[in-house]
């Protein structure tokens, strides 16, 4: 139980007992509720694979030690519920064919497992996972993210077809429907389950159905909304789809009673989101972008390591603005007499954030440099030192991106330990990257003071080392640019600011507020 470090409570047999019930009543009620089918969760370290689990089943009873009594668990759960339904009500597993995990079972156990659970529950389906949460290891490898490979777990539900004689289904990063029809039409499966992608785009059978696949979200993976949301006990929602989550409060954009003239300062993310709501909503809508490409500091992000996948929500977004009507221009800087003269009803402001290095005695010495500066291609030495105050991303990512270039890397951070706040599912693989790549990290310490060739780094207990370096590196989030809605303030009737120009924060926050305000006009 390496994530949660829980001491678990060796179950009684009459618990046992109990727990068996309770999973034939639930099916039970299932049925009577009108529900078509039941799946039981047999995967992912819950209670029946944790039986199951040689990794996890220390028991010395009628339930654990041999084969045959780790299974006696799940045959009892299978027989009660199947009597509780009745033969003619559809019930399958979801199972980790694979617990991948050392001490864990194999492919080979788990096949072998499945042919027993079809019999033993006259089962309808067998939806294949693998993997176990009661590993940090494993957890990323049945929870593929952003720097997996497309259908990491096909092979285990091709290996299950040639086991079972009923339908099986597979999951796992299969992100639209081209590699969902490739899945089918090789016979690996014969359903394919997509859950972060329903997130992400809810709509996704009825675009694909109605051949507007342009209009889908594809899920990228990050986990920034749906896991790290779940981490932080918040609801599950998608860093480019902010209503999913929130439908109980936000109803689809429809059309707005009288039509407004709207003016969006600013084409990252947050302008974008803004632009392409209000313009859903009727509005005449420009938007302003000061550069000659859109997408602000996502376009840096995407130049990291495994990265890649958020320029497609930026492009998402910009395409979608555009079909909804919104006059996008770029190298268009307006000044406040600019604004006002083209007479808006309502104005956003998504300036961003300007780009700052942290207050650090030395700070503006030559071979100081931002996280910005080393992803637009600044030239920085063999050894680098990065400070890193973001605690998400942004320091794991740049030292990404310099080891990958040959760099050795020193990563220094106050947190508690590197990418404290990315969510575990992304941490982990991100960490192992990064150690395996060679980065030195130190946690709980941080940049005091730079001098020539040299940075002092001041650890919690307020000691000082000295580290030699070439150049360092300042991650922060930057300083509001509020310049603009600041002169506004007063001079036009609606005005908002959104994203890091209200305060420098997550894609997240950036694309939410775009939608908030956008979708309130």
């Amino acid at each position: 139980m390496d994530r949660t470090r829980d001491v678990p409570h060796v179950l009684e047999v009459e618990e046992i007992d109990a727990v068996v019930a309770a999973f034939a009543a639930a099916a039970r009620r299932c049925r009577d509720g009108g529900l078509d089918g039941v799946e039981l969760s047999f995967t992912h370290g819950n209670l029946v694979q944790e039986f199951l689990s040689p990794y996890s089943n220390q028991r010395g009873d009628a339930y654990g030690g041999s084969e045959e009594n780790r299974l006696r668990f799940a045959r009892r759960v299978l027989e009660a519920c199947r009597d509780a339904v009745g033969p003619g009500f559809i019930m399958g597993i979801r199972f980790s064919a694979d617990e991948i995990v050392p001490g864990g079972y194999g492919l080979e156990d788990g096949l072998r497992y499945a042919r027993m659970f079809v019999a033993w529950g006259a089962l309808d389906f067998l939806d294949v996972s693998a993997g176990t949460n009661a590993s940090m290891w494993s957890r990323p490898r049945h929870y593929p993210e952003i720097s997996s490979p497309e259908g990491p777990l096909v092979h285990l539900a091709k290996a299950a077809k040639g086991a079972v004689d009923v339908p099986v289904f597979c999951v796992g990063k299969i992100p639209d429907g081209r590699m969902a029809e490739a899945i089918l039409a090789a016979g690996d499966a014969d359903m394919v389950a997509m859950t972060r992608a329903h997130i992400a785009e809810p709509e996704i059978v009825a675009k694909l159905r109605d051949g507007r696949e342009d209009d889908i979200r594809i899920c990228i993976y990050c986990n920034e909304s749906c896991f790290g949301r779940q981490q932080r006990f918040g609801d599950i929602s998608c860093v480019y789809n902010p209503r999913s989550g929130r439908e109980y409060a936000w109803p689809a954009l429809s059309r707005a009673g009288a039509r407004k003239r709207v003016t969006v300062i600013g084409g990252g993310p947050a302008g974008l989101e803004a632009a392409r709501a209000a313009a859903r909503r009727g509005h005449a809508v420009v938007l302003h972008e000061k550069t000659d490409r859109l997408g602000g500091q996502v376009n840096l992000l995407a130049r990291t390591p495994f990265r890649e996948g958020y320029g497609q929500v930026t492009a998402w977004l910009e395409l979608q603005a555009r079909k909804a009507g919104a006059d996008i221009r770029l190298s268009s800087a307006p000044e406040v007499e600019d604004v006002l003269a083209d007479g808006p009803d309502a104005v956003i402001v998504a300036t961003g954030a300007a780009d700052l290095k942290h207050a650090v005695p030395g700070a503006d010495g030559s071979d100081v440099f931002t996280a910005r500066q080393v992803l637009e291609g600044a030239n920085v030495g063999r050894r680098v030192v990065v400070g890193d105050w973001d605690g998400k991303q942004m320091g794991m990512s740049v030292a990404a991106y310099l080891a990958e270039r040959g760099h050795a890397v020193v990563l220094v951070s106050p947190a508690f330990y590197i990418g404290m706040d990315t969510d575990l599912i992304t941490w982990r693989p991100s960490y192992e990257r990064l150690l395996r790549a060679g980065v030195e990290m130190r946690p709980l310490q941080e940049v005091a003071e730079i001098g020539a060739g040299r940075v002092a780094v001041r650890s919690a207990d307020g000691a000082v080392v000295q580290i030699e370096t070439d150049a360092v590196v300042l991650c922060s989030r930057g300083s509001a640019d509020r310049r603009l809605y600041s002169a506004l303030q007063g001079r036009v009737a609606v005005l908002h600011a959104i994203g890091d120009c209200w305060a420098p924060r997550q894609l997240e926050q950036a694309i939410y507020e775009g939608a908030k305000v956008g979708r309130s006009i």
